[in-house]
C-alpha cells in the first residue's frame, strides 16, 4: 500500500534542478554553508557561503565571505563578496570587498570596502578571494587624548 516506488500518475519527475532553501530569523548556522540551489537568508550565518543565487533579507546577516552567480543583498555582511550580478539594497552593510561582474547599488546602502570588477581584479567565479577581510569592532579613543606623535594615553598614566 505504502511502499509503491512508481511515482503517482501526473506527478512531475524531479529533473535536479536546484530548489530553494531557507534560513529563517530565528536559525543560527555557524560554519561553512554551499548548494546549488537558490538561498534566502533572514537569519545569520557564521561561515562562507557558496550558493547559485542568495537573497539576504533585511535583518540577514552572513559574518564570512559570499560567492554567488547572483546576489541580492539587503542586511549585514561582514567579509568579501563575489558575484556575478550583484544588488545591493537600502538596508544593506557591508563590511568587506565586493568583488562583481555587474553591480546596483541603491541610494542608502552602506559599503565600507572596495569594489572591483572580478574581470579587473583577475577573478574567475571560482576562485578564492585574494583579501579575507575580518572586520573588528572597536571604539577608538577620543581624539583629544593623543599626543603629537598619536599615542594615546590612559587618564590614569597622564598623571604618573
Amino acid at each position: 500500500m505504502f511502499a509503491s516506488k512508481q511515482p503517482a500518475a501526473g506527478a512531475k519527475a524531479r529533473t535536479g534542478a536546484p530548489g530553494l532553501s531557507f534560513i529563517g530569523s530565528e536559525v543560527v548556522i555557524s560554519g561553512d554553508l554551499a548548494t546549488d540551489a537558490q538561498l534566502q537568508v533572514d537569519g545569520r550565518i557564521d561561515g562562507n557561503v557558496r550558493c547559485a543565487s542568495l537573497c539576504q533579507g533585511p535583518k540577514g546577516i552572513v559574518a564570512g565571505n559570499i560567492f554567488a552567480e547572483e546576489a541580492r543583498l539587503a542586511g549585514t555582511v561582514e567579509g568579501t563578496v563575489s558575484a556575478g550580478t550583484i544588488v545591493i539594497e537600502a538596508t544593506a552593510r557591508i563590511l568587506g570587498d565586493v568583488a562583481y561582474d555587474t553591480i546596483s547599488i541603491e541610494a542608502g546602502a552602506e559599503i565600507d570596502g572596495r569594489l572591483g570588477r572580478r574581470a579587473a581584479l583577475g577573478r574567475s567565479e571560482d576562485a578564492q578571494p585574494a583579501l579575507i577581510a575580518t572586520p573588528v569592532s572597536f571604539s577608538p579613543a577620543r581624539a583629544g587624548e593623543a599626543d603629537s606623535r598619536g599615542v594615546f594615553t590612559l587618564p590614569d598614566s597622564a598623571a604618573r
